[in-house]
């Protein structure tokens, strides 16, 4: 399946990565807060949906470049 960036770790966003991960798709969620990242690499959820973790095809990351570098879409959410 076709890796896919999520620019943006809202609640939207992450939902979105979700499905997507779920759907089999390479994930890559950008956030620029490094915080929130460092929660969600580590808790496997968003702290605002705790009942939904992450598909192990989600990565979550700050480095922006990283998150585009060889996607095949790109989502600003």
């Amino acid at each position: 399946m076709a890796d896919v960036a999520v620019l943006g770790a809202g609640s939207w966003g992450t939902a979105l990565a979700i499905h997507l991960g779920r759907l089999s798709h390479g994930v890559r969620l950008w956030a620029r807060n490094p915080d929130l990242v460092a929660a969600l690499c580590a808790d496997r959820v968003h702290r605002s949906h705790p009942a939904t973790p992450f598909p192990s095809t989600l990565t979550a990351t700050t480095d922006l470049p990283a998150a585009c570098r060889d996607a095949e879409a790109i989502v600003v959410a």
